[in-house]
């Protein structure tokens, strides 16, 4: 087990982060089956408790030694994914996969930009805005407005979770931190849904293979993935990267949902893209140009 560790560890950056992509895309999609059984917070919370505890075995040979280490960091690190996956759950039990993250975008997107003040970046932010403003005509009709409410409550606490994790992986080894971190999400979501979550476990067995499969696929190995990448890949490759995550969500939404999504929230899907590609483009050749200055 802990040469598995080792070699997640040791993985490339960019492999694990594409692999996160399109593997939170799929379990979220499975997550929405499950909706009408157990809520989007019911879900979220055998997502995150079950998702913690198969971490914590993974990583049990450090869960100790990194509970000592970052105690405030891993609660507030769960205390942010269980605001931000349950605004993120919500959202997707009122308006297609695709639009949630591309709202629940804007969040990274803000990081990148919140220190900058050149023109470029400027032009990267209107055409973020002209693609949120080609969905507010839908908000209202067919789109939830609670649900938009949502998506950009999700993206605020994504946010929240690149500047956390990121911290959080200079202190803890390997995943540890990330694995307590899910847990504590779990425990905060107990008392509201986890009596009624359990209870809908044990009347319907026959989804608990689709459980499990939310489980891998929306929180265990994308969180993995993502938190580890994030530790050593820059800041600027991870937005260009992470900016596929709109399209591919709309895709899978599509294949797997059946999702109808019009060619107004498809250019609003993919100005966003633009608008996250740009800046993370933006910020490596200004990184590139600072560290080819003489001295």
């Amino acid at each position: 087990m802990k040469a598995a560790t080792s070699r997640l560890d040791r993985a490339p950056a960019t492999l694990l982060l594409l692999l996160a992509i399109l593997s939170i895309q799929l379990g979220s999609a499975l997550a929405i089956t499950l909706f009408p059984i157990y809520g989007p917070l019911g879900m979220l919370f055998l997502r995150m408790t079950i998702g913690g505890l198969l971490l914590c075995a993974l990583y049990r040979s450090t869960v100790g030694s990194a509970l000592r280490q970052a105690p405030v960091g891993i609660l507030a690190l769960g205390l942010t994914m269980a605001v931000q996956s349950g605004s993120f759950f919500e959202a997707l039990s009122r308006i297609p996969l695709g639009i949630t993250v591309a709202i629940e975008f804007l969040g990274p997107l803000s990081v990148a930009l919140i220190a900058s003040r050149r023109l470029l970046d400027v032009l990267c932010v209107l055409l973020a805005a002209a693609g949120i403003a080609l969905l507010t005509p839908s908000i209202g009709t067919s789109l939830d407005p609670v649900g938009v409410m949502f998506a950009f409550a999700a993206g605020a606490g994504w946010a929240c979770f690149i500047l956390l994790s990121r911290q959080l992986g200079k202190i803890v080894e390997g995943g540890a931190g990330l694995a307590l971190a899910m847990t504590v999400a779990g425990l905060i979501l107990f008392p509201f849904v986890g009596v009624g979550a359990v209870a809908a476990v044990v009347a319907h067995p026959e989804t608990i293979i689709v459980i499990v499969g939310v489980v891998l696929f929306s929180a265990t190995i994308p969180l993995l993935f993502e938190y580890l990448a994030l530790k050593t890949m820059p800041a600027r490759n991870y937005g260009v990267l992470i900016s596929l995550e709109p399209v591919v969500a709309t895709v899978i939404g599509m294949i797997v949902l059946a999702e109808t999504v019009g060619l107004r929230a498809w250019i609003a899907v993919v100005l966003i893209t633009f608008a996250s590609i740009g800046v993370a483009l933006l910020h490596k050749a200004e990184a590139s140009a600072a560290q080819n200055l003489p001295g």
